[in-house]
């Protein structure tokens, strides 16, 4: 927390907002790439950042509101003070992407593509805002690289979540120049950073809670993205393995029967049917 005159700014709060505000500015970027306008893209922005935020915050109320504090109503809006679960926010924000695609008269796979590298950088700069704030505390350990937190040296969760997103994005990167279908960026991404995470969360101590069977509610919902991101992709490839077999096959019924008219045609001149 630092002040400036009467204002009080929460260093997460303001990470997260330029997170935002860097996403935003490469989507519009990305968009342009595909001649998507720039206000169409501030649109989408705007509508999945609305999504995400409210997925977010129930998804942390639902599962990770600590019992010892007291959950009022105000308390519920007060988002710049933490309390937000990335899972949660993606599933909002893949909600209302995809409506808000589909009213642009968007493919959401193209829409889709388009954020998964913003995405990736924003989360990135949510993370460090975690860093400075002490957010996500890992398991104690005494491992030469732990940080002292909470009392205790404990696990960089977040430092080793950082690094598996400039990964993440440094195989997307390197990935454009693929020749890909409408969607395989996102899906990329959606896969990797589910087996980041199911890793990761090993290492928070809230995976002990008996209640989720000795994993994190995150860990369910990624193990989802795990199994679908990988089916969508065999699908998509089985699809246009198919189309690509249906047209050579249109084109081989055609040569051969171009082949049978031509010998028809040398039939009827020799007999000298032809005038």
């Amino acid at each position: 927390m630092f002040q400036i005159g009467p204002l009080r700014f929460n260093l997460y709060g303001v990470m997260f907002a330029v997170g935002i505000l860097t996403a935003g500015i490469l989507a519009v970027r990305g968009g342009a790439k595909r001649g998507i306008k720039k206000e169409i893209i501030q649109d989408l922005t705007f509508k999945i950042l609305l999504g995400a935020l409210v997925g977010a915050r129930a998804f942390y109320l639902l599962f990770y509101w600590p019992d010892q504090v007291p959950l009022t109503f105000w308390t519920v809006f007060k988002i710049w003070e933490g309390g937000l679960a990335f899972i949660g926010g993606f599933a909002g924000g893949l909600a209302t992407g995809y409506l808000s695609a589909r009213r642009h008269g968007l493919k959401f796979r193209t829409v889709a593509d388009i954020y998964s590298f913003p995405l990736i950088v924003g989360h990135i700069l949510g993370r460090i805002g975690d860093y400075l704030t002490g957010g996500h505390p890992g398991k104690v350990t005494g491992v030469a690289w732990s940080i002292f937190l909470n009392g205790a040296p404990r696990h960089p969760v977040v430092l080793y979540e950082i690094l598996g997103l400039l990964i993440i994005g440094g195989v997307i990167r390197g990935l454009k120049r693929a020749k890909g279908f409408d969607g395989f960026f996102f899906l990329v991404y959606v896969q990797l950073y589910a087996i980041q995470r199911i890793i990761l969360d090993f290492f928070r101590p809230e995976f002990t809670d008996p209640r989720f069977l000795g994993l994190t509610p995150t860990q369910y919902a990624v193990m989802v993205t795990f199994l679908t991101a990988p089916t969508l992709m065999i699908l998509e490839v089985r699809r246009r393995k198919m189309e690509g077999n249906g047209d050579g096959g249109d084109s081989c019924r055609s040569d051969r029967e171009a082949s049978r008219t031509g010998e028809r045609f040398r039939r009827l001149r020799a007999k000298g049917i032809d005038r």
